[in-house]
C-alpha cells in the first residue's frame, strides 16, 4: 500500500495503549500481591487472555462482575474499591505520542479506536484531557467487538461514513495492524515511542519537530 499524504486523508485513527499511554500491569499484580497475599500469574500479561476479561472490554460483563470472577480465579478477596484503583492505577501518558497528537488536531478528523474496559477508560478520562480533542470514539467495551476482528473496523467506517483508503490507522499490535489493512485502512505499527511523532512528520508532512 503506497504512503498516504495528508491531502488525501479523510482521518486519523488512533490506538490507545501502548500508543497514547504506556502500560504497566506489573503496578497492578505488585498491589493485588500486597492487599490479598496472592502470588497471581508468573506473565503479568495473562490477565488480558482471560475469556473473563475479553467480556468486559466487550461490555458483556459489568465492573462488578469482572471483579468478582477475578477474584474467584485467583482464589483471592480484594475489596471492590481497592481493586479498582489498583486496576486503574497502570497507565502514564506517552509523551511523544500527545504532542504529535497535539499537533495534528484540527488538521484532520482524530478517532480513537481501542479495546478497553469501562473502568479503564474512565480513569483515563478523567485523567488527561487530550482524551476531549477526539472527533469520535470507537471503543471496545462500547461497541461490543475488538480488534482484531475485522468488524471492529467495518463497523467503525460503515458508522462514520468513512472510505478506508482514505484513513490512516495507527496500533502497537501487529496483528491489529493486519485486520486494519485486510479491511483497506492504511495503518502503522507503533514500534517504538516516537512512531507515531514520525507519523505526523514524515506521513503527514508536517514541519518536523525541533
Amino acid at each position: 500500500m503506497t504512503p498516504v499524504r495528508l491531502p488525501d486523508l479523510d482521518a486519523l485513527l488512533i490506538d490507545l495503549g501502548n500508543v497514547l499511554v504506556r502500560l504497566h500491569v506489573g503496578r497492578f499484580f505488585r498491589r493485588l500481591r500486597d492487599v490479598t497475599a496472592a502470588p497471581g500469574p508468573d506473565d503479568p500479561e495473562v490477565v488480558f487472555a482471560e475469556a473473563t476479561y475479553h467480556r468486559f472490554a466487550r461490555g458483556e460483563i459489568d465492573s462488578r462482575a469482572f471483579h468478582a470472577a477475578f477474584e474467584d480465579h485467583l482464589g483471592c478477596t480484594w475489596p471492590y474499591d481497592s481493586f479498582v484503583e489498583a486496576w486503574c492505577d497502570v497507565f502514564s501518558e506517552n509523551t511523544a505520542s500527545v504532542d504529535a497528537l497535539r499537533r495534528v488536531r484540527g488538521v484532520r478528523p482524530l478517532f480513537l479506536l481501542s479495546n478497553t474496559d469501562v473502568l479503564h477508560w474512565e480513569s483515563i478520562r478523567r485523567r488527561w484531557s487530550w482524551t476531549e480533542w477526539f472527533d469520535g470514539l470507537h471503543l471496545s467495551c462500547e461497541v461490543g467487538l475488538e480488534k482484531p476482528d475485522p468488524r471492529f473496523f467495518t463497523s467503525f467506517l460503515e458508522r462514520r461514513t468513512l472510505r478506508p483508503e482514505r484513513c490512516l490507522f495507527v496500533d502497537d499490535l501487529a496483528d491489529n495492524v493486519a485486520a486494519a489493512r485486510s479491511v483497506g485502512l492504511h495503518a502503522v505499527r507503533q514500534e517504538d515511542p516516537e512512531t507515531l511523532r514520525r507519523v505526523v512528520e514524515d506521513l503527514l508532512e508536517l514541519p518536523e519537530t525541533p
